[in-house]
């Protein structure tokens, strides 16, 4: 290998790139969308729903009626991990059109009215909550309501003890609502035992309530849709621009212009094998940076990164050696992409073992996930393995296909 003319082949790669406006366009676009995640999801920031691509409440509005000291007690309790969700305001600032009160998408709201006696049966003071979640989505608001209703039964005993009342120790206010259900189950042994009948003979039991979430955790909207960005990146790089831009050297003769400059067919390939991958690599890079910084200082990221564009480059160069046009190029990218999402599809739907393993596809996407979200267990290097094993198969392939038909 001769440096300076592996440096001009590198360098006509990149001036030839440069011109294809349409890549350079969407490589600036892969970086904004990568922009926009980062500043309308900030890292670090808890949003509840936000695991759910449909009806996640980013912010909940706690609207009032008046200002009193219940609305003082819930403004001044709000949990540090809802303080920036949880919006304080009257209802009088909420939006309205035609008289009805308007949201924004991504937000509810829990609207609180304090009425005063002979407003309900029993003629005491009231307080009306209305919860207004998303179409369809009543849990998105579960975090919002566990922290209500422990809020305003810590109010009332507050007040309840101002008054000189005697109440029995608090209860245990658990994140699940378990105390609810356990208040609730005494008060009707409560009613069982003071009834003064012959049922009292009856003892109802205790209730004992537990909730144990599955082992694996929810899906980190955030992190996976910067997983399918760098992931897209890749195949951007190695799977589209490179067999495209190969063919239309091959059609307009510089392909063979090349063969017969001094240049080896070795260092030809090895021009394109250092250029791609490299590009998609970098683009990789920037777009994790954009997402998280730390992800950078993490050798994990930078194997996943390099096995996953090696497959993708094995593969690229099989379809630009298989391929005669740009056309035939492009439609070969789509074709293996639709077929291999297809089979990925299939074997997951239908249990079947082993036969996903054979694909990159499905290899690089998890242990990207396990880089960009900072979970990387023990199976991942399994994963990283095999990514590495399919690469190096693929690129064997190409380089055998390329000396023998590349030049055609």
């Amino acid at each position: 290998m001769r440096g300076y003319i592996l440096k001009a082949l590198i360098v006509k790669e990149w001036q030839r790139h440069l011109a294809n406006r349409g890549g350079v366009a969407l490589a600036v676009l892969l970086v904004a969308a990568a922009g926009l995640l980062s500043v309308f999801a900030p890292a670090g920031e808890s949003v509840a729903g936000a695991t759910s691509p449909v009806g996640g409440v980013r912010h909940c509005f706690l609207e009032f009626d008046r200002k009193t000291p219940l609305i003082e007690h819930l403004e001044a309790n709000r949990p540090p991990e809802l303080k920036e969700q949880i919006i304080v305001r009257s209802l009088g600032a909420a939006d309205t059109v035609d008289g009805l009160l308007v949201y924004p998408t991504g937000t509810a709201a829990i609207q609180i009215r304090q009425l005063p006696p002979g407003n309900s049966p029993s003629g005491r003071y009231t307080v009306s909550v209305s919860v207004w979640h998303p179409s369809g989505e009543p849990a998105a608001l579960a975090p919002y309501e566990t922290w209500l209703w422990k809020e305003l039964r810590r109010a009332f005993r507050a007040q309840a003890s101002e008054r000189g009342v005697s109440l029995p120790p608090e209860p245990d206010f658990d994140p699940e609502n378990h105390w609810l259900l356990i208040e609730a189950h005494k008060r009707f042994q409560e009613q069982v035992a003071g009834s003064g009948t012959a049922a009292t003979s009856y003892e109802v039991p205790d209730l004992l309530v537990s909730r144990r979430g599955l082992g694996g955790k929810v899906l980190d909207l955030r992190s996976a849709m910067a997983t399918g960005l760098i992931v897209f990146a890749l195949y951007f790089s190695c799977v589209y621009l490179l067999p495209t831009l190969n063919c239309e050297e091959r059609e307009r003769g510089v392909l063979l212009a090349q063969a017969l400059s001094p240049a080896s067919p070795g260092e030809i390939v090895a021009a394109k094998l250092l250029f791609y991958p490299g590009f998609g690599i970098a683009l990789a890079a920037t777009l994790a940076a954009i997402y998280k910084t730390a992800i950078l200082s993490s050798l994990f990221f930078w194997l996943a990164v390099v096995a996953v564009a090696g497959g993708f480059l094995g593969i690229g160069m099989t379809i630009a050696t298989l391929a005669r046009t740009q056309r035939a190029a492009f439609l070969g990218g789509m074709c293996y992409l639709l077929s291999v999402s297809m089979l990925l599809l299939i074997c997951s739907m239908n249990r079947i073992p082993f036969l996903s393993w054979l694909a990159i596809e499905y290899h690089g996407p998890r242990i990207l996930h396990a880089a960009v979200s900072g979970e990387v267990l023990w199976y991942h290097w399994y994963n990283l393995l095999g990514a590495f094993g399919l690469a190096a198969v693929w690129l064997i392939v190409a380089v055998w296909l390329f000396r023998r038909r590349g030049w055609q």
